[in-house]
């Protein structure tokens, strides 16, 4: 049958068509079509080289009142993808690729899930596994060294079932680099593409590094470490960057912008040795977790002066990025990234990794080992682009999920992380998110697991992992609704609270732990006011209030942090928000050079009172468990708005310690007054405890208030009663 014999009846435009088993093609057309009208005379699937393969039949799919949208093709023979790439034509509706990703998603074919993937090193020999069912053949490379000269050698992979390739070899390849060329179905062949796998990438390089694992171990390591973390709210969690934290000359720190320079104690700044930096300054602060961006291999070229990245563009998942090591081309990455999580859990500081699985950099490996499986695509064939960064990683398909799920795990058993804050985690399909929940807690039932509720555009995923799919799942949600409560829009636009006392409702909402609004518990939320992206609070007020007097921004600053740190749920605070960081404002700042992004330690000692606050709350909330209440009755029981405020930008609730496990305080009152002007609150008969208002906070009473107290203007204040009235 020819392409001539063809007549153009369809008249609906082929949109997209894949394999569903070995000898079906499903296709969908633009528009709906009369099923009697499609017929399998209409169809032709060819070749690259031209040959023509018979179709059986066509029979609809989905059809409604005799006409359909999606057909389902059957040939006469088995459609062999590992040897031919197919297309399908019909006159009047064009042509398109046929795609092989529905049949590579049967689990019952193309998925194993007891398969060892990478590459495993011992001194007795490596193991190399592969997932490539699309490859006609599949070569490993050795190598002596990372450059094109050096001397090589190649060996054939065996095919196993599963769409696995394997090899074993024998004898100790440590130090050696290897890749893989893997044959396309056309007949031609990659290059050298590395191994999706590798523990040990080497920058913008196609060979990997193979180490021993047992070797990278810092003295004494202990990757099984716990942190004493009886309920996600018992948690204050510090978001910095590696390379940011350290890298100014004022940070004081030896191995600035490293792995390394986490592990330093005992640094302050040149000018003044009594100001903390680094590893003491978190230590100080007191908080229980650091969430660090990412670490994982990006898209760089990993020399030290080289270009800024936040690292929001992934290339290998398994492996540090050398950009953080002081050798970045052998495994010092590994070894100095596990000495940088150990030092922060001997001073009781758990580890959270901000990780990016939900798309990778075009220069990834995936899509050049298996075509069309590990990326979702659009129905015209293009990449879904939900994440705004050209493609979505397809996590629903078996074999990647458990690419996921395995590297999450192994940065849990090979380096003791504590914890993940997922990033678009609105792109990973809500199954996939309760797998990655149960897999992660069965190695670390504290473990954290956290992500934004969103995406960065359109998705052809079905259902995305928002928070109404994560409330009450043991999967918490960062509440951008409270962020921009509490200071306005997180970049131009109108302030919030802190400057206007504006959004009354909005703070409310967030107080509570957003019982009311979405979530179930106060475990279900991170409450936050800055983060990496948008403007610092500092940036912000400097947009929204310019003419403010210093003292006045400096107050809000305290005000915002006051907020966060006394409401239900899980506090989050970015480095430096502590005193008052500015990015000069920029407001996506990720490539940015270091003078935008770099903590000027400086500020710790120009704004030494913001950061007295912000340390004194944080003890405050670790000292009292009626901020930390645990589920939403609790906090229907136990919380209580005022309704009677001396103005409608104030707002005042109360909090009920009664048998409280751990609470000393019988009653708490929390005021916040947000208006431009002094405020007097009626206070409910007894002696009321003192323990923070707008110049300072303390875990011991500071004074006594009884009747009525004044809170000055942008600022807060909480009161204790430890005996009945």
């Amino acid at each position: 049958m020819g392409t001539e014999t063809i007549m153009p009846k369809i008249g609906s435009k082929l949109v997209h068509a894949g394999l569903s088993d070995t000898n079906e093609v499903t296709v969908h057309l633009a528009e709906s079509r009369p099923t009697e009208e499609v017929e399998a005379a209409d169809f032709v699937i060819i070749t690259e080289g031209g040959l023509e393969i018979g179709v059986q039949d066509v029979r609809p799919k989905f059809a409604r009142e005799g006409r359909a949208k999606t057909y389902r093709i059957r040939t006469a023979g088995a459609l062999d993808f590992t040897r031919h790439r197919y297309r399908i034509r019909t006159a009047g509706a064009g042509e398109v690729a046929v795609g092989v990703d529905r049949l590579l998603a049967d689990p019952t074919r193309f998925c194993d899930n007891d398969a060892v993937i990478g590459a495993a090193c011992t001194p007795h020999g490596t193991t190399f596994r592969v997932f490539a069912p699309t490859a006609r053949s599949v070569r490993l490379v050795i190598a002596d060294g990372l450059e094109r000269s050096a001397n090589t050698v190649t060996h054939n992979l065996n095919r196993e079932r599963q769409g696995l390739w394997h090899l074993h070899l024998d004898g100790d390849w440590r130090g050696k680099f290897y890749s893989y060329r893997v044959s396309t179905p056309a007949g031609g062949t990659t290059g050298e593409v590395t191994d999706p796998s590798a523990l040990c990438a080497c920058g913008k390089r196609s060979r990997t590094m193979l180490v021993h694992l047992e070797d990278t171990d810092p003295p004494g390591f202990e990757r099984s470490w716990q942190p004493r973390l009886e309920s996600y709210v018992d948690a204050v969690i510090y978001e910095m960057s590696v390379r940011d934290f350290t890298i100014a000359a004022n940070s004081g720190v030896r191995h600035r912008g490293l792995f390394l320079g986490l592990t330093e104690g005992g640094t302050s700044t040149p000018e003044d040795h009594a100001v903390n930096t680094g590893l003491d300054h978190l230590v100080e602060l007191g908080v229980t977790h650091v969430q660090l961006m990412p670490v994982q291999d990006f898209e760089n070229a990993e020399t030290f002066d080289g270009a800024y990245d936040w690292g929001y563009m992934p290339v290998h998942f398994d492996s540090p990025d050398g950009w953080f090591a002081t050798q970045p081309l052998n495994d010092a990455r590994i070894r100095e990234f596990k000495q940088a999580v150990q030092a922060l859990h001997q001073c009781g500081i758990a580890v959270c990794m901000d990780v990016v699985y939900n798309h990778t950099a075009g220069c990834a490996p995936f899509e050049k080992i298996v075509p069309g499986y590990y990326y979702r695509m659009t129905r015209d064939g293009q990449f879904s682009n939900g994440s705004g960064c050209g493609n979505e990683f397809n996590s629903e398909n078996p074999m990647a999920k458990k690419f996921l799920i395995e590297s999450l795990c192994y940065w849990v058993t090979q380096y003791g992380i504590d914890g993940f804050r997922f990033d678009l985690m609105g792109l990973h399909a809500p199954r996939t998110m309760f797998e990655i929940r149960d897999a992660l807690k069965r190695i670390k039932p504290n473990i954290m697991v956290y992500g934004e509720p969103w995406t960065a555009g359109g998705t052809t995923l079905r259902r995305i992992t928002d928070r109404e799919q994560v409330r009450g799942k043991g999967i918490a949600a960062f509440n951008d609704g409270f962020r921009d409560a509490i200071k306005g829009n997180r970049d131009g636009g109108p302030p919030g609270f802190i400057q206007t006392g504006e959004r009354v409702e909005g703070v409310k909402d967030g107080i509570a732990g957003s019982i009311e609004s979405w979530a179930q518990d106060p475990t279900d939320t991170i409450q936050y006011c800055e983060a990496h992206d948008n403007l610092t609070t500092w940036d912000k007020l400097v947009q929204s209030v310019p003419d403010m007097p210093e003292d006045l921004k400096k107050r809000m600053q305290c005000f915002a942090g006051f907020i966060v740190l006394t409401a239900q749920g899980i506090p989050f605070i970015h480095s430096g928000q502590e005193f008052c960081r500015s990015k000069k404002g920029n407001n996506n700042s990720y490539n940015a050079p270091d003078e935008i992004n770099q903590i000027d330690w400086s500020l710790k000692k120009t704004n030494a009172d913001v950061f007295a606050y912000y340390k004194n709350l944080i003890a405050l909330r670790k000292a009292h468990p009626v901020f930390r209440l645990r589920t939403g009755d609790e906090v229907r029981r136990r919380l209580a708005f005022i309704d009677e405020v001396p103005h409608p930008k104030c707002v005042a609730y109360a909090l009920d310690g009664t048998d409280l496990p751990g609470e000393s305080w019988l009653r708490t009152i929390v005021l916040l007054n947000g208006d431009a002007s002094d405020q007097t609150f009626a206070l409910p008969a007894g002696a009321w405890q003192v323990h923070a208002d707008p110049e300072r906070v303390s875990t011991a009473p500071r004074r006594e208030a009884s009747d009525s107290i004044t809170l000055r203007s942008h600022s807060g204040a909480v009161l204790a009663l430890t005996t009945k009235a």
